[in-house]
């Protein structure tokens, strides 16, 4: 999983988060409030405005700190019925339909099919869910004055804060119940497609293995019998049955299966069990990055093989047979503790397990059809204590899942870290331990070593990941590497993800009910539909308000493009033009683009919890507490400004 941009902790988060929010609610208020002054001097005149605006200032006061639960909870029920009767149901039956019929083009015999599945119920559910709310929210109370249904309302002691809460809860009331029938049938739906078995007979799909020098009749780990299931859903597993009974069964498609062995009179019947493993909940454990460049020293960045995507950054293999390799990718973990990876349990039997996702970048020389070669070495980081663990292949973007063993065989080394400031290197102190077991012949001697004993010193521990291959290269991120803790609940994790599309769906809808205080009914849903384009583009439009995007802003990129210049040339010497023109883009990006990035909702980072469901990784409780605070801070505020518009415009004429 992709994780270019680290969600904080919720404690680190809050407070510049409040401070955001402070100011782009001030600035949402003051905009707000000078469209009231302006409109109060063009409606009442100079020396008559202050008094209708201090008016409608303190009955806004009053109507948003005293509306009445009842009345709002009727208009709601209201939307809610009005909803029924336009048959909005009809998008449920929409989404049955599609899932009937998405087992014609969803292809289980494909790599990873869990991933396909889950795709595809959380796309269908959000684009459904997000139309429907769209609708709902644009359409509801411009259609309500239209057909002057609204005339019964406001004639009733019914406030305009009323009004517009009781639109949004009745439209998040039917989102609310949309999910959760879309998200029981999703799941039912997922589990059942994913679920199959297969066929093994010892008779047809089993061989014996034959004794030979390198097998040990006595060894209970000896292979006795050895062959493959039979194919369903278009793949096939190896089976492996072990004289002490254990039967080992490969991962296929990102599953295996679970075989139950009975024994009869003249035969033994296989019984194998239904997929396991398709659906995960991963909990990573995820290590601070740090890289090793060829002189030795530590730095914050690996090299740049020219990629316009800096997410990755490459260590390289060795320029020739007889340097050594200094480059390296280093992973401090903190904080790793015995207690939290049992040995009784299936998934830490054999050693701590790793899994990684790194780029590969191959030079002239290389071999497309194979694949690159890294290494992977653990370091204790108080005594410098260093062993090779393995050399594996791997290949770009393909999850690879390894393991620390509990007891390492390899070589020690003593490997004292540097570091770099300006250029210029200076060595990290090094412990009167290292120096101890620098010369000790005894450790020399050894080539067994104990993970937790002689690797983590205090919860903390190194992995170093090398590239083997000469002029090879191989990227690595912060989140491509980390230690995989036992699995969360995967129906947990579904409905987590389902919460996501709620939240997403309140925040249209409030922005729906908005433009519908003063918009016709289209002309408010094409508005929503802007402010959601724009929120998938929120970073790039605040990179733009802060003069962070290469090329310029908008006025000195018309500058380039008329002129036909690229983006990384600078532009002519101080003149006129080129005054005027960073002027202009400083005016336009501080005071009217900036501003406007703040306010739209940054519907793009809620995207996360999509990669994380179908990548099979656990949505942490931090990610939810962070963006429900924020899915309804800005719900609120244009909570605040629907009702001054709606206050403001005279619906009974």
């Amino acid at each position: 999983m992709i994780i270019e941009h680290n969600i904080p902790a919720f404690m680190e988060w809050i407070l510049p988060a409040i401070k955001s929010w402070f100011e782009s609610f001030a600035i949402l208020l003051g905009a707000s409030l000078a469209i009231s002054i302006v409109l109060c001097l063009i409606r009442y005149g100079i020396k008559d405005a202050y008094v209708p605006f201090i008016n409608a200032f303190n009955r806004a006061i009053v109507n948003l700190t005293s509306f009445s639960i009842l009345r709002t909870w009727a208009i709601a029920r209201l939307t809610i019925i009005e909803s029924l009767r336009g048959r909005i149901v009809y998008i449920l039956l929409l989404f049955v339909g599609l899932l009937l019929f998405a087992g014609w083009f969803l292809d289980p015999r494909s790599e990873d099919p869990a991933k396909y599945y889950l795709a595809f119920v959380m796309f269908t559910t959000m684009i459904l869910v997000m139309l429907m709310s769209l609708f709902l929210s644009s359409f509801s109370l411009p259609t309500d004055v239209k057909n002057k249904t609204i005339y019964a309302v406001v004639t009733k002691p019914v406030r305009a804060s009323e009004i517009v809460f009781g639109r949004i809860i009745g439209v998040s009331v039917i989102g609310t119940v949309f999910i959760i029938l879309m998200g029981i049938t999703s799941y039912l739906f997922v589990i059942s497609e994913l679920q199959h078995s297969h066929v093994l007979t010892e008779k047809d799909d089993l061989t014996p293995v034959s004794l030979n020098a390198d097998n040990n009749d006595n060894d209970p780990k000896r292979v006795v019998m050895r062959g493959k299931t039979r194919a369903t859903n278009g793949h096939r597993h190896d089976v492996e049955i072990l004289a002490d009974g254990t039967i080992d069964v490969s991962v296929v498609n990102g599953h295996n299966h679970t075989i139950t062995v009975e024994k009869l009179e003249s035969f033994t019947r296989y019984e194998v069990g239904t997929a396991r493993g398709s659906l995960q909940a991963r909990i990573p454990i995820y290590g601070n990055l740090i890289f090793r460049d060829g002189d030795g020293s530590d730095k914050q960045k690996g090299i740049n093989v020219g990629h316009e995507w800096e997410y990755r950054s490459y260590i390289g293999g060795r320029t020739s047979e007889t340097t050594a390799n200094e480059e390296s990718a280093i992973f401090v973990f903190n904080n790793l503790k015995e207690n939290m990876f049992p040995k009784s349990k299936e998934a830490f039997q054999y050693g701590l397990p790793i899994e990684m996702t790194v780029g590969v970048f191959r030079t002239v020389k290389a071999n497309i059809e194979k694949p690159v070669y890294a290494s992977l070495s653990v370091r204790n980081p108080k005594t410098g204590l260093t062993v090779e663990i393995m050399t594996f292949g791997t290949e770009e973007s393909i999850i690879k899942s390894l393991v620390i063993p509990w007891t390492i065989t390899g070589t020690p080394q003593i490997i004292q870290r540097k570091g770099r400031v300006e250029g210029n290197y200076y060595e990290m102190p090094e412990s009167s331990k290292a120096a101890e077991l620098r010369n000790d012949p005894v450790l020399n001697a050894r080539r067994q070593f104990d993970l937790f004993k002689d690797f983590i010193a205090d919860g903390q521990t190194e992995i170093w990941l090398k590239c083997i291959d000469r002029h090879q290269y191989i990227g690595i991120a912060q989140a491509d590497l980390y230690v995989r803790a036992n699995n969360a609940s995967v129906g947990l994790n579904f409905v987590k993800g389902f919460y996501s599309i709620w939240m997403r769906m309140i925040i249209v809808t409030a922005f729906g009910v908005l433009f519908s205080t003063f918009l016709s009914g289209p002309i408010a849903m094409i508005s929503t539909i802007g402010i959601m384009i724009a929120g998938f583009s929120k970073g790039f439009l605040v990179q733009i308000g802060i003069g962070n995007i290469l090329g310029g802003g908008p006025f000195e990129s018309l500058f380039r493009l008329m002129t036909q210049q690229n983006m990384v040339t600078d532009l002519p010497a101080e003149n006129y033009s080129t005054t005027f023109i960073k002027n202009a883009d400083f005016i336009y990006e501080r005071i009217f683009l900036y501003p406007i990035g703040r306010i739209i909702p940054p519907l793009s980072d809620y995207g996360i919890y999509d990669l994380a469901l179908v990548s099979g990784f656990d949505i942490t409780s931090g990610w939810l507490l962070n963006h429900t605070v924020t899915t309804f801070a800005y719900a609120l505020p244009v909570f605040f400004v629907a009702y001054l518009i709606l206050s403001n415009r005279e619906l009974a004429k």
